[in-house]
């Protein structure tokens, strides 16, 4: 079976050629050279992704270190987003519920919500790789399967599609073909296992 070099040799592939289809019918279709050059990077990125996302169910693979350092990452600046936009009023609510107690904080309610935050963070980027585990289970199960990770992409451009409606039509074509080069690189993995046949 092809280790990660190959896989990612074979996705770097795959990222260059879709980043030139992406890119060039962007231009020939809506003459939006910018919006075909981010197209084209983000194809390239998307494709890499899944030529090497089927081996994130192996505990040991370099895709799932990656991922978990990568949702680890995610994990801490969306704990750090959610407090910063909302720090005053975890403030309030710290001070309501050592008010509602009676009893007071030893330290003062903004420590305790920073504090309480690292500890979020903490925590919920411990439990990154045990649940990558608990959803994948098993090496070559449901992430080497055509038609479950063709539903999932499906699903994915879905979501695209909601969060990009109100954009301009070639902006929004963009972001979903985008979505699509994701499964095209995860087609390179499968091919390679030799899963599609």
């Amino acid at each position: 079976m092809p280790n990660y070099p190959t896989h990612a040799r074979w996705g770097r592939i795959g990222a260059a050629v879709m980043a030139i289809a992406v890119g060039s019918a962007i231009v020939a279709l809506f003459e939006a050279p910018v919006i075909a050059v981010a197209a084209a990077l983000a194809a390239a990125a998307a494709t890499f992704v899944g030529a090497i996302f089927p081996d994130i169910d192996h505990h040991k693979s370099i895709p799932r270190q990656k991922a978990n350092k990568a949702l680890r990452a995610l994990v801490v600046l969306g704990v750090a987003a959610l407090v910063g936009l909302n720090f005053e009023q975890m403030v309030a609510t710290t001070e309501a519920l050592a008010a509602a107690f009676e009893g007071s904080l030893p330290v003062p309610p903004e420590v305790a919500v920073a504090v309480g935050a690292a500890v979020a963070a903490g925590v919920l980027g411990w439990a990154v790789d045990p649940a990558i585990g608990l959803t994948t289970r098993q090496h070559r199960a449901w992430t080497h399967s055509v038609l479950v990770t063709f539903l999932l992409t499906a699903v994915l451009g879905g979501v695209v599609w909601f969060f990009t409606r109100e954009l301009a039509a070639h902006r929004q074509i963009a972001a979903i073909t985008v979505t699509g080069t994701f499964y095209v690189g995860i087609l390179i993995h499968l091919g390679l296992d030799g899963e599609i046949l």
